[in-house]
Formats: structure tokens, C-alpha cells, sequence
């Protein structure tokens, strides 16, 4: 499981630097990055600082949080909070719980880097028409699915380390 998480990851993150490195020359020189009620823009950047951010929140962000989660084992084991931590992190099932951590944790990325491609892919879209507007039904239903995916992320997470095995 593990190796599979690691490697969708690891092809998002490809992904996603080559769509929005590919796609951002077509968004104006000045860029309506955030929006409010009613999908009107209420503030703008250079598309060059709108590359380099979108790229921080699709890429290192999602490295970080993996980075996070696969260097655990360096942790004291007080430092880890997991219920269960001292049934999970002795000799015999630690290795396997650091696994199933690191695991998580690619998927934890794997789900943010779709997030954030999805909201490049709004910010796309807005930015097509004059004046720019934020389809907030789309947005509405990319976080809904967002939060619906991190909610099952939490509860597996919960539901693995709740029951001593």
C-alpha cells in the first residue's frame, strides 16, 4: 500500500508542475486570485507571483506534510501522538506503524495536490472571462469532495490505531 501511495504522489506531484506550469502562461498579466461573495475578484497578482505561489501550496506544501509523516521514526515516541501509542510504537508493531504513518501520509498529499490543481484549474476559468468571476458552485463542490475525502482520511486513520489488534 504504501509503495502504491508513494508513487500516485510522486505522479501528482509531476502532474500538477507541468499543468500549471503549462497553463499559467494563460492567465492575464495581472491575476484575480481571490474572490468574494458572489464570485466577484477582491485581489489580484502578477502571474508570475501566481505561479510561484499556486506552485508552493501544489507542490511544497504536499512535500512538506509527506516529509512530516515519513520522518516520524526520528521522533521521540512522546513527541507522536496516535491513541494507543505505546501499544502501536512497541518493538513489536513499530516498524509497521511507521509504515502505515508514512502510507497516510502520501495520501494525505496525494489528496491536497488534487485539491490545489483543482483550484488552479477555478482560478483558470475565472480569469477567461471579463470580468473575472469565480463559478462558486464549482467551488463549493470542490471543497465539499475535499472535506468528504479528508474526513475518510481522518476516520481510517481513527478507526486503524482506535482497536489494539
Amino acid at each position: 500500500m504504501s509503495r502504491l501511495a508513494r508513487l500516485l504522489f510522486i505522479l501528482l506531484l509531476i502532474i500538477a508542475a507541468i499543468l500549471i506550469s503549462a497553463t499559467t502562461g494563460q492567465l492575464p498579466a495581472q491575476v484575480a486570485s481571490h474572490f468574494g461573495a458572489g464570485g466577484a475578484p477582491n485581489g489580484w497578482m502578477s502571474r508570475n507571483d501566481y505561479r510561484l505561489v499556486i506552485l508552493a501550496f501544489a507542490v511544497v506544501l504536499p512535500v512538506v506534510v509527506v516529509l512530516g509523516s515519513t520522518l516520524l521514526p526520528r521522533f521521540k515516541d512522546t513527541r507522536i501522538n496516535i491513541p494507543n501509542r505505546d501499544y502501536w510504537l512497541a518493538p513489536a508493531r513499530r516498524e509497521a506503524t511507521f509504515r502505515y504513518l508514512a502510507a497516510h501520509g502520501y495520501w494525505l498529499g496525494a489528496l491536497l495536490v488534487v485539491f490545489v490543481v483543482g483550484i488552479h484549474l477555478l482560478l483558470l476559468d475565472a480569469n477567461a472571462t471579463q470580468p473575472p468571476r469565480l463559478a462558486g458552485q464549482v467551488l463549493a463542490t470542490l471543497l465539499v469532495l475535499f472535506l468528504a475525502a479528508l474526513a475518510v482520511w481522518i476516520a481510517t486513520m481513527a478507526i486503524h490505531f482506535r482497536n489494539k489488534r
